[in-house]
């Protein structure tokens, strides 16, 4: 077969030739496949007609360069955090913690559905195509999309460290965090690879989900390890020990920081032991996922199974439904809602690990601040804790837009409905019910005992705000577009992934002067007011979907 003719964006992908063949995949279906994925990329359209705004195909090169433009931005934030003076192996650690920490959530919640699509293998192997060269392709395409956020975040960063500690130390770290990134990756991959061998069916789906988040809390709490178990020497000027501790060993961002280390020529023990872990541990991690690969394409098939389980409805979504629609048409909305979040998968991979984290990232540092404080004092501070959803609120009302079966709601072109903001709005409001609520509520109910009325209260305000921003953010990231009419591409991830890191940023702002505030006055007054202020303003958005949104149904 004659060589393949790449576009220019893609030429990169003949560096892989020679290993990729030696590994047994077809080269010329490899590229084929890779460039068709970008293709489709860059000719997906805000869906199917069911837009308010007529808008060009987006090219997706222009995305990414959009895309990579906000995640510098994040990055650039993260380095002026960096121009503190402070000893290197202090400065690694906390660049390659954080760094650790928005890559994962970027990669888990925006380009976990496209690693885990089955669809490619019904539309590809019938033509010939090996499961290790779709494997490879599949893998290509989102190490693509990665590779362009690492960069963005990363980038700032290291210009510090060669303004402060010089170019071998820079090697060092840029080294150190592609590492990291390709430890990540592979990690998720043999996780998934994992659970998608031993689980069937809905326990398979709701297996990858807990995957994901057990993942988000151990890479967490290992890069809090040294503050959490007060096991670091860490002195007033914030100096790490550079001696050998058992601790190193868990803490897995750290490991990241050797590279630099070594070539820095400091701590030489520790930088061996450190870089010695992220090489081999990466090393073994690929070897066996790359034993499995073709395996991995056809364990996918398994996520195409529906259960035979009916679903019922629940007490709670009834009494939700009943509590937070208007008319008996929103109604109607509000149970399409629930039902497409109960059945798209890919949504629950994007978003489920980015709520978690908003409890679970508030939850780690203010155990780390108020450890020392008695139950009593501390509890006013946890009252509060449900608020950190807020950090996953954006990317949830941003992936509202896709669904696996897009063409489903093209039924909207042909059936007409006078009020497009009832649909919006009872499609959110079924969203932040069904995935927010529960969490304030199990939060107000187990600091209930120690807070007494003070729980319900904080409970109050904190789901207000939620509302509130769902809201807004259903008013601002989907308001144009009629829900679950989008097909999610890799150009989407990254675009969500940008979205998601920016609002995290302002919302932990936000959730910090929330709790405390409310945890140092703990005053009924506190919650009270900051309730009807929101609540206005939550009221008020509320009411302008109606008047406010309205969709061109082209045919």
């Amino acid at each position: 077969m004659n060589e393949v003719t790449l576009p220019r964006n893609l030429r990169w992908l003949r560096w892989l030739r020679g290993g990729l063949r030696r590994a047994g995949v077809d080269f010329n279906q490899f590229a084929l496949i890779v460039a068709a994925k970008f293709q489709l990329a860059a000719r997906s359209t805000n869906g199917f007609g069911l837009s308010g705004r007529r808008k060009k195909p987006t090219d997706v090169t222009h995305a990414l360069a959009t895309t990579f433009l906000v995640n510098l931005l994040i990055g650039g934030v993260v380095a002026l955090l960096l121009l503190v003076p402070l000893p290197l192996l202090t400065q690694l650690t906390f660049f390659d913690t954080l760094l650790f920490f928005m890559f994962f959530m970027q990669m888990l919640s925006n380009y976990s559905s496209l690693i885990l699509d089955p669809r490619d293998r019904r539309i590809f192997s019938v033509r010939g195509v090996a499961d290790k060269t779709l494997n490879a392709a599949r893998l290509a395409v989102v190490g693509y999309f990665l590779f362009v956020t690492l960069a963005a975040l990363a980038l700032p960063s290291l210009g510090v460290l060669l303004l402060q500690h010089g170019p071998l130390v820079v090697l060092g770290a840029a080294l150190g965090s592609l590492l990291l990134a390709l430890f990540a990756f592979v990690l998720s991959l043999f996780l998934y690879l994992l659970v998608l061998r031993y689980f069937d069916g809905e326990r398979l789906k709701n297996g990858l989900n807990v995957i994901q988040i057990g993942l988000a809390m151990l890479m967490m709490l290992g890069g809090q390890l040294p503050n959490l178990l007060n096991a670091a020497n860490i002195n007033l000027n914030l100096d790490m020990t550079t001696s050998l501790q058992w601790w190193y060993v868990p803490a897995v961002p750290v490991w990241f920081a050797g590279p630099a280390l070594l070539l820095g020529g400091q701590a030489l023990p520790l930088a061996s032991m450190l870089t010695g872990l992220a090489l081999v541990v990466t090393a073994l991690l690929l070897w066996a996922y790359a034993r499995r690969a073709a395996a991995f394409e056809q364990y996918l098939d398994k996520l195409e199974q529906s259960s035979d389980k009916h679903q019922r409805q629940s007490g709670w979504f009834k009494l939700t439904r009943r509590v937070l629609t208007a008319t008996p048409e929103e109604a109607t909305y509000y149970t399409l809602g629930w039902r497409m979040l109960q059945s798209e998968r890919d949504y629950k991979l994007r978003v489920y690990p980015q709520l978690a984290y908003g409890v679970i990232l508030p939850g780690i540092m203010a155990l780390s601040l108020i450890r020392d404080l008695p139950l009593r004092q501390a509890g006013p501070f946890l009252s509060y804790l449900g608020v950190g959803l807020i950090i996953g609120l954006a990317t949830a009302v941003f992936n509202l837009a896709f669904s696996a079966h897009p063409e489903a709601m093209t039924l909207f072109r042909y059936v007409p409905f006078p009020t497009h903001g009832l649909l919006l709005r009872g499609v959110v409001m079924a969203m932040t019910a069904k995935l927010v609520y529960p969490f304030i509520l199990l939060i107000a109910l187990v600091t209930l005992p120690f807070n007494g009325a003070h729980a319900l209260t904080a409970g109050l305000l904190v789901a207000m705000l939620c509302t509130l921003c769902s809201l807004l953010y259903g008013r601002i990231l989907v308001g144009r577009q009629l829900p679950f009419t989008k097909q999610f591409t890799g150009d989407k991830g990254a675009q969500g992934g940008a979205i998601g890191c920016v609002t995290a940023g302002v919302s932990f702002i936000l959730i910090a002067l929330i709790v405390l505030a409310g945890g140092f006055l703990n005053s009924y007054w506190y919650d009270m007011g900051l309730l009807l202020a929101s609540g206005l303003a939550t009221w008020l958005t509320w009411r302008s979907y109606p008047q406010a949104i309205h969709y061109e149904l082209t045919l």
